[in-house]
């Protein structure tokens, strides 16, 4: 998140840097998100996705 926070004028749009990430996942990383967030991942809104992603890189760092 830091690098998308350091450059916000990247011109993507933030449901595209939110699906680019997901397909960039392996499948056992995307179960493990889905498991995480309680369900389906990509049903939720670009914003609630993003937050979400940030919540994740943060708890990860300890």
């Amino acid at each position: 998140m830091e690098a998308i926070n350091a450059c916000p004028h990247h011109g993507f749009d933030t449901w595209l840097l939110v699906s680019y990430f997901y397909d960039g996942m392996s499948s056992s990383m995307k179960q493990l998100l889905e498991t995480m967030c309680g369900g389906d991942f990509m049903s939720k809104n670009p914003e609630e996705a993003m937050d979400f992603l940030s919540y994740v890189a943060e708890v990860s760092r300890g």
